[in-house]
């Protein structure tokens, strides 16, 4: 399966007083799921965000440019897939879902970094239901359907 193919869904949230957005791939009941057991949450803790938590620009520009980097390293041949993407309070964190902790550690090192570490702590977990993917978006969307969120589908670009 070409995960380019998958569409993104976007929500736009409240969490705890502070804005929360979150984007997340909408899956097929086909997608092979189970070929990718364990997860792996990479937080990035932002050093410039505005007075919402949210990322300014240049922030923004270099959330952008290590998502990019990275999900041309890990999907490229399907090793693992980047499922959703979570920005609030001055942190984003990104969700992603593969079988080789170690492979794709070695392609975060092995990536185009710039001369500075990024900002990012890493957590892995075995997660063959995908328990969290599937605990926390669905939350997310229910919650901002039944207030003042909004839901959005695209392709991530």
């Amino acid at each position: 399966m070409n995960f380019e193919s998958l569409t993104w869904a976007g929500v736009e949230a409240d969490c705890n007083s502070h804005p929360l957005l979150i984007r997340f791939r909408e899956f097929p009941k086909r997608f092979p799921k189970s070929k990718y057991p364990q997860r792996i949450n990479i937080f990035w803790k932002m050093s410039e965000a505005d007075e919402n938590g949210l990322p300014t620009e240049e922030e923004f520009n270099k959330l952008s440019t290590f998502e990019n980097r990275l999900v041309n390293a890990v999907e490229r041949d399907e090793h693992s897939i980047l499922v959703a993407a979570l920005t609030c309070n001055e942190e984003k964190e990104f969700i992603f879902y593969t079988a080789d902790v170690p492979g794709f550690m070695e392609r975060l090192t092995k990536m185009p970094q710039e001369k500075g570490r990024y900002p990012v702590t890493i957590q892995s977990e075995d997660d063959p239901s995908w328990r969290y993917f599937k605990a926390v978006t669905p939350k997310l969307v229910d919650k901002s359907r039944s207030s003042t969120g909004k839901r959005t589908s695209t392709k991530r670009s």
